[in-house]
């Protein structure tokens, strides 16, 4: 690091002409397009009596009304010809029904022309007076309509009004610093290429890593997102992040919006820690489908990145790296999840699949008498922090494979030096991850959630048929319950033919036996162990995710593996193991292969990789694409907030269909004022006359960590779960004031917290220190070397 900073440092840059020229351009560029974040932004008010309606107009309201029995109208209230500036804005039409999710207000306009407005509009609810929608408008309007449209009930419109918001420029400027850190990048790498040069190899693997992240993408060169099984609830889960933040939470640990603002603790139980740039990029003020989009693009680049990163260690050669790298970013059943069945968490946790995998290779095969092994923890302990972080499931998966490998190496455990490896990786990525975890284990030991109660599931139903694994064509079928329905329209799940074929060829070749290994193909004791445990792993994993495997008969063991099989879903998801051991596999035959003499055999392996790879995933994304149904979703009102997949979190005993916008309700005696609800917060002023305790009901969900004290004195109030799970505050007799119930997490969370961000600033400065003194004490022996060689002379 030190020595590319000095190498950087002799560019001169400073003395360039064209830098000056450069910076002077972007400096500009930034001061314009941040020019429009400061200012008074405007708001537009429209009465109901400007509107054009279908129903009546009532003075004494000041409203349009329809009543029940009114025909259904599209038309029933339109806003017409409202001139309004280029910008973003926050549309709220103000109205009163008494049904829910039935009526809704819609944005349109014909004037200004292809994808220049953007918005979903959003549904009304009875316990709202008015809409909040965000609305992208990218040109100078005269003509634009916004409609309420009657589709049931009794609805009356009072007004509208559009808060326009700076949301447009903060999405101009970080345009304009991500395209000038990407020219700034180009400048200085053609510098840094002049000067110094660049070798071909570093210039293959990085337009190779970019070309393997193009492929990976293709779905997301559209305007929209794939319908796929799993989407929406990822995508609600960025939107809690992202409101979590913007109320000031952060962590977050529950969302405050979800379930109509009643708040879920999705974030306590399914790591969220991967998906806060895509909340930064709403936070920006990005559509939902632009930061998804961009989202999913950096984790196919990180995805090839850490991928080339990690097997280009494991088997030293850039270009195996990068062909592994391929093979993996581009696996079928990578794309499989990512875009067809829309599991993002499964998605992110695979990214750290590699990470282990070196990390494993490192403990297990590095000298450990070598001073360099006291840190060959590290790949281990990130890769296992972050599928914790990302996807349970992922990592319980791989903690079964973990103790299996163990027990097969389990010499190699007991060796004193080999064991402190293990056991420093374990307990780092526990303290990495301790912000997660303690959370986790309080909610899942002290709270009774509906997930306790998922182990009668059975899975072996959903298990694939061999001729799955097998299938050569991967066409784009919606078909995931094989027992009912075969494999008819079947979903292609596999490991794709090309690892198929590597697993194969190293069967074939391992019946020639090891002699044949150690001398055609130049493999050592290590690469002939790599290879034959990936090969028992990948097919272990494949048998155990078929319809075959006895796993009833291992969930009705005992209440524990009820859990663990129940909570597995599907056993495809044992496809990610076989996957990733399938290309280890592809990578010792690649040395294999790069160890002969002569180059035909490098081409030629590389080639048919590829073209296997290349040929089956893109069949498979092309056929995609062409066929599965999509979505625009804008504002994040135009998917609700309702949505919740399995509904695991909640509280057991929840009626999530219950969960609408309401006013606190007052119990016994206690008599309501007035009261405000913000993100997991609601002050209500009340009073209790009687002479026994009173109780308020609150439209907030009850986890543990919600408190309630009186807003002016502190004094706190007794809160519990009531009616429907929901927060109750139990009122004394005789008090009068206003009661303020928050959201407050444990101070051992806190703590937890503290001793990851401890942790993390802890090994990074320790592992750079270890460099420092590792490069000077090379520098010194080189330096005694020469000194040495010198006198000789």
């Amino acid at each position: 690091m030190e020595r590319m900073g000095s190498k950087i440092a002799g560019l001169g840059i400073q003395r360039r002409k064209s830098f000056w020229v450069l910076l002077a351009l972007e400096v500009l560029a930034v001061a314009l397009a941040a020019a429009g974040l400061f200012g008074k932004n405007g708001v537009y008010q429209y009465d109901a009596s400007t509107a054009s309606t279908l129903g009546e107009y009532d003075a004494e309201r000041g409203a349009c009304v329809a009543g029940a029995e009114v025909p259904l109208q599209e038309d029933f209230v339109v806003f017409r010809n409202i001139s309004v500036p280029a910008g973003t804005y926050e549309v709220r039409l103000l109205y009163e029904t008494d049904v829910d999710g039935v009526n809704m207000c819609r944005v349109s306009d014909t004037t200004v022309g292809f994808r220049h407005l953007f918005t979903n509009g959003e549904v009304l609810y009875s316990g709202r007076q008015e809409t909040g929608f965000m609305m992208w408008l990218l040109r100078d309007t005269e003509g634009m309509e916004i409609r309420a449209v009657h589709s049931g009930g009794n609805l009356a419109v009072r007004g509208l009004i559009l808060a326009r918001n700076n949301a447009l420029q903060r999405i101009w400027l970080f345009a304009v610093l991500t395209v000038s850190m990407l020219v700034d990048g180009v400048w200085l790498w053609r510098a840094f290429d002049r000067q110094y040069g660049i070798g071909e190899v570093r210039k293959t693997v990085v337009f190779g890593l970019g070309l393997i992240t193009v492929f990976a993408s293709l779905p997301l060169m559209t305007d929209y997102i794939l319908s796929s099984g799993d989407v929406g609830y990822h995508l609600m889960r960025i939107e809690g992040l992202k409101d979590g933040i913007v109320s000031g939470q952060f962590p977050v640990r529950i969302a405050p919006r979800w379930l109509q603002d009643y708040g879920y603790a999705d974030a306590v139980f399914y790591g969220q820690t991967l998906l806060l740039p895509a909340a930064l990029f709403r936070i920006v003020g990005f559509t939902v489908t632009t930061s998804y989009r961009m989202f999913i693009l950096c984790v196919n680049l990180a995805t090839a990145w850490l991928a080339y990163y990690c097997f280009r260690r494991i088997f030293g050669h850039p270009y195996i790296g990068l062909l592994c790298s391929m093979l993996y970013t581009l696996s079928l059943y990578r794309l499989y999840k990512l875009y067809m069945r829309g599991s993002l968490g499964e998605a992110l946790g695979m990214m750290f699949l590699p990470l282990i995998a070196y990390g494993f290779w490192r403990v297990f095969t590095e000298d450990h008498k070598a001073r360099a092994y006291r840190w060959c923890f590290l790949p281990l302990t990130v890769g296992m922090a972050g599928i914790v972080q990302t996807h349970m499931l992922t990592c319980e998966l791989v903690g079964g494979f973990t103790v299996l490998l163990c027990v097969l190496l389990w010499k190699k455990v007991l060796c004193r030096e080999t064991f402190l490896a293990l056991a420093k990786a374990l307990l780092g990525s526990l303290l990495l991850a301790a912000w997660f975890i303690v959370p986790f284990l309080d909610y899942m030991f002290t709270g009774d959630f509906i997930i306790h109660h998922v182990y009668e599931r059975t899975i072996q139903e959903r298990g694939l048929y061999p001729a799955h694994l097998f299938s050569i064509y991967p066409f784009a079928g919606g078909s995931v319950f094989p027992a009912e329905e075969g494999m008819v329209n079947a979903m292609p799940v596999g490991i794709g033919f090309g690892l198929l074929a590597c697993l194969l060829l190293w069967c074939y070749l391992r019946m020639l036996g090891r002699k044949t290994l150690r001398e055609r193909g130049g493999l050592g004791e290590r690469y002939l162990a790599l290879g034959n445990i990936a090969l028992g792993f990948a097919a272990l994993a494949m048998f155990m995710s078929l319809s075959v495997f006895p796993w009833n008969g291992i969930q009705f063991l005992c209440r524990i593996t009820a859990t663990l099989v129940s909570s597995l879903q599907f056993p495809e998801r044992l496809l990610m193991i076989a996957g990733i051991c399938a290309v280890l596999v592809a990578g010792v035959l690649a040395r294999a292969a790069f160890n002969q003499p002569r180059a035909g055999w490098k081409i030629g392996f590389c080639g048919v990789m590829a073209g296997l790879t290349v040929l089956t995933s893109m069949l498979m994304l092309d056929d995609l694409v062409h066929k599965t149904k999509f979505v625009k979703i804008y504002n994040a009102e135009g998917m609700g907030s309702g949505y919740i997949a399995g509904q695991e979190y909640l509280p057991y005993g929840t009626d999530a269909s219950k969960l609408l916008w309401r006013p606190p309700v007052a119990g016994g005696t206690v008599e309501i004022e007035g009261s405000e609800q913000g993100p997991l917060t609601m002050e209500v002023s009340c009073r209790n006359p009687g002479g026994e305790n009173g109780s308020l009901d609150l439209p907030l969900l009850y986890y543990k960590g919600y408190r309630a004290w009186d807003r002016d004195t502190g004094e706190r109030l007794p809160v519990y779960a009531g009616e429907n799970q929901t927060v109750h505050v139990s009122v004394p007799p005789g008090y009068e004031g206003t009661v303020r119930a928050a959201f407050v997490s444990p101070w051992y969370w806190r703590l937890a917290e503290a001793v990851s961000l401890g942790s993390g600033i802890g090994l990074i400065l320790l592992y750079r220190l270890e460099r420092r003194r590792t490069g000077k004490r090379q520098r010194r022996d080189g330096n005694g070397k020469n000194r040495e060689a010198a006198a000789k002379g």
